[in-house]
């Protein structure tokens, strides 16, 4: 059986989506009446292209005999070729033809439609060839072994959804909402007076609002069906630049731009990781645990393992979060939170101690949660404060919460701007909850710590560079001069965003930073390498 090219990877690759193909679709979702998933598009053109070769084989095996090598055809007689994308061709002239291996034949003159010049084939062939087929075979029309639409659906399903999405996207009659494309003339009129009235709801009630939530006041015409007034006020709130779609899990909530917080639409500059190239096959293995243990947004699924719907964990504050009033979205705590293809959604923020209600929100393409600055003053949290976190019954409310203790003044690392370099002292700090002694680092002049590190971005320098004038200022610190790598990652984090792997890769590879054990290294300017 000739094989179908609708069957191969190549049709499918070229694929070229018509005139027809839309209109044929525009007309399934007219009849559907309501929006259609860009998937079911896409099988329903696999199943229309199917349909059309069957009908084009068929018409084209009408207007004459299918050519096989072993029969004989007779000057003037029309012959089609499958081998030839069912090409129609007629025969102008016959000769004898000899061939050793299947003796005497004719061969055959043929036009074929189209094609200037003649071809020429074997007929009366001897002998088994692949072309022929047995007495009574008709697997020309045979379907019995070809792969269903379904299945080339599985195999080419992808690459269609691509032509075919972009193919409609270009035609203006046809809308797209969260996958769902639908006929923009069947769509309910939203006017500029219905998107004031939306913009004037979002700001009274002061939160996010469902679409829902505006139908009954929009009064738009009762014969259209509430889920065409929906996707007529979703597309109509997406097209204007004052509203902003910040719902989750395929459900529409709708807020103003401007009523957003900065820090959510433009991420605060010291979060915006910067990873330079490592190799974390060279990293020490004792230093392999601590990036575990530490637990940054930067480090991936190859460090932490595979994310994973959780209900409670908790994280240790490292000092960029802590400034920004954020928390990290880890791959752990990833999962506490709903998903969203949203660039951000909000949450509640439940005050674990007090059980206030806070705003907050999920940033999730920038990789942190937004609100708990003023919670953090309030309960006077230090950098490296283990933060609980819970999720309740609803999945967009969290408990955040700290484990409290007696309120003790501690010797705690504090930093300060000298002579435009970052030193550090030791200073007496009161602390009133359960923190790592070794992430934890108060400053003396924020606004001189933002200016120097706004100078270091400037400047270009690299994070090796960084690391080696850090480490002689902490290692001051410490009689025997060690420092611990979570001091040293905390510390570069002052001024460079960056997870531990290339702090840690740093330190296991280059010999000025020398291993003492337990976690603390040494700084050795003898062994910097020129």
């Amino acid at each position: 059986m000739i094989q179908r090219r609708t069957q191969t990877a190549a049709y499918w690759q070229q694929l070229k989506v018509t005139d027809q193909d839309i209109a044929y679709l525009g007309d399934l979702i007219l009849e559907e009446g309501k929006p259609v998933a860009l998937d079911a598009l896409a099988k329903t053109l696999i199943e229309r292209h199917c349909r059309q070769e069957e009908h084009l084989i068929a018409a084209e095996l009408s207007k004459g005999a299918a050519y096989q090598p072993k029969d004989r055809y007779e000057n003037g007689q029309q012959v089609i070729f499958p081998a030839f994308d069912y090409m129609l061709g007629t025969v102008v002239s016959t000769r004898p033809g000899r061939n050793p291996e299947y003796g005497d034949f004719t061969v055959i003159q043929v036009q074929l439609e189209g094609e200037d010049e003649l071809r020429e084939f074997a007929s009366d062939l001897q002998g088994e060839h692949r072309l022929n087929r047995p007495e009574g075979d008709e697997r020309l029309l045979d379907a019995a072994e070809l792969r269903a639409a379904a299945d080339l659906y599985e195999s080419y399903g992808e690459m269609v959804e691509t032509r075919l999405g972009a193919a409609l996207e270009a035609r203006p009659g046809f809308i797209e909402f969260r996958g769902q494309w639908f006929l923009k003339d069947l769509l309910a009129e939203i006017s500029t007076g219905h998107l004031h009235l939306a913009e004037a709801l979002i700001e009274i009630r002061g939160m996010p609002l469902p679409t829902s939530e505006f139908l009954s006041d929009l009064g738009l015409p009762g014969e259209i069906s509430e889920e065409i007034q929906l996707l007529s006020l979703n597309h109509a709130l997406e097209l204007d630049d004052r509203f902003d779609n910040v719902g989750d899990g395929g459900r529409d909530f709708w807020y103003l731009r401007r009523l957003t917080p900065k820090e959510v639409v433009e991420p605060p500059a010291q979060l915006r990781i910067e990873i330079e190239p490592y190799d974390r096959q060279a990293m020490d293995q004792e230093l392999l645990l601590i990036e575990r243990e530490i637990d940054d947004e930067g480090s991936g699924e190859e460090v932490m393992g595979a994310s994973r719907p959780l209900y409670r964990t908790s994280i240790t504050l490292i000092y960029p979060h802590w400034r920004s009033g954020t928390l990290p979205l880890t791959v752990r705590t990833r999962g506490l939170f709903p998903p969203a293809s949203t660039h951000h959604t909000p949450i509640v923020l439940i005050d674990g101690q007090s059980g206030d209600k806070m705003q907050g929100w999920v940033v999730h393409k920038a990789g942190f949660v937004y609100g708990l600055e003023e919670w953090y003053r309030r309960h006077k949290l230090p950098v490296g404060a283990f933060i609980k976190l819970e999720r309740t019954r609803d999945p967009r409310v969290i408990m955040v919460d700290y484990e409290p203790r007696r309120l003790k003044r501690l010797w705690v690392k504090t930093a300060l701007v000298k002579e435009g370099k970052l030193t550090f002292h030791i200073v007496k700090t009161p602390i009133s909850c359960e923190f790592d002694e070794e992430i934890t680092i108060s400053e003396a002049d924020p606004k001189a710590v933002d200016s120097l590190r706004e100078a270091v971005a400037a400047s270009g320098d690299g994070l090796l560079d960084i690391m080696m004038r850090i480490m002689p200022e902490l290692s001051q610190l410490s009689p025997q001069g060690t420092v611990h790598a979570k001091a040293i990652y905390s510390a570069v984090n002052i001024l460079k965003r960056t997870p531990p792997g290339p702090v840690f890769t740093y330190l296991s590879t280059e010999p000025c930073f020398v291993r003492m054990g337990g976690g603390y290294w040494a700084f050795d300017p003898a062994l910097v390498r020129p």
